[in-house]
């Protein structure tokens, strides 16, 4: 059983992590629960891809395409390639699955560009023997007992697909974690592969070609950055900004405020959210998408 990372309480809204066990991991980055005591309309960051399960209440999901989702009882959130508002009603509560990039393809098969910035059903992907697992966890009665119903069903859904081949490269991790600008050549130079074969290898994994995670991730450091108290848009921004209004143009595009509202904690859910994905143990290089 994995361990409870916690709670969160405030602006209406409850948040708490629970890790899976530990040969799931490099699956699933963690479970969570959310629930609210009021409306509301939020714009959220661009993240990785999850799956949500509606346990009570509605709402609504906007993306940055203009096209935009029902919350259904279960679907699965494609990784988003800019900011999203979300849009749910009081009494919401939701337990989602955060899936890392190799998880896409060993157990759901999906090619995360499948679903990149769109809602899923959930069992179209993983079968009709997910309606069990479903039910299990709107069922139990609290987050522990909601991951543990989780746990089985994807070691059993991993046991079905084992023969699936796991191409996922580690080499993005590396590149990820690298504290100083993200370029794309020395991916390729990591890869060592072509560079086609390298765009085909992260639109597979991540949804998105080099390039975007590129830009995603320049703009999720600075938010890092902002949050952690840094005030100098120069030392916010980091490399990679040609100027001031070329950093907010792609701060707003894939955190969905500017910066001087995200310091103002004018995005309170995104701030209460993206806070609480770096407490460790569940910080990962890949927790912000």
């Amino acid at each position: 059983m994995g361990a409870s990372l916690g709670k969160s309480a405030q602006y209406g809204m409850e948040l708490n992590y629970f890790l899976p066990r530990a040969d799931l991991q490099d699956y699933v980055r963690a479970y969570y629960y959310f629930s609210t005591s009021i409306p509301g309309v939020q714009p959220m960051c661009a993240e990785s891809g999850n799956i949500r399960i509606l346990l009570d209440g509605a709402g609504r999901i906007r993306f940055s395409n203009g096209q935009q989702s029902e919350i259904s009882t279960a679907f699965i959130l494609g990784p988003t390639n800019g900011a999203y508002v979300l849009e749910v009603g009081a009494g919401t509560r939701v337990f989602g699955i955060g899936l890392r990039p190799r998880g896409w393809n060993v157990m759901l098969g999906i090619n995360a560009a499948e679903t990149a910035d769109r809602v899923c059903g959930f069992t179209d992907f993983a079968g009709r023997y997910a309606g069990g697992a479903i039910e299990q966890i709107q069922n139990a009665p609290d987050l522990p007992a909601m991951a543990a119903a989780a746990d089985r069903f994807f070691a059993e859904l991993i046991t079905r697909r084992s023969m699936r081949r796991d191409k996922y490269s580690t080499a993005f991790e590396h590149w990820l974690k690298d504290p100083n600008d993200l370029n794309v050549d020395r991916l390729v130079e990591m890869m060592d592969v072509s560079r086609r074969q390298t765009d085909r290898v992260a639109k597979e994994f991540f949804g998105a070609s080099p390039k975007m995670l590129q830009r995603k991730y320049r703009a999720l450091r600075a938010a890092d950055r902002i949050r952690g108290g840094e005030r100098s848009w120069f030392l916010a921004a980091g490399d990679g900004f040609y100027d001031q209004s070329h950093f907010i143009k792609e701060f707003k595009s894939f955190i969905g405020v500017t910066p001087g509202q995200f310091a103002a904690s004018e995005a309170k859910w995104i701030n209460a959210v993206q806070a609480k994905r770096l407490v460790a143990p569940l910080h990962h290089p890949l927790a912000s998408i």
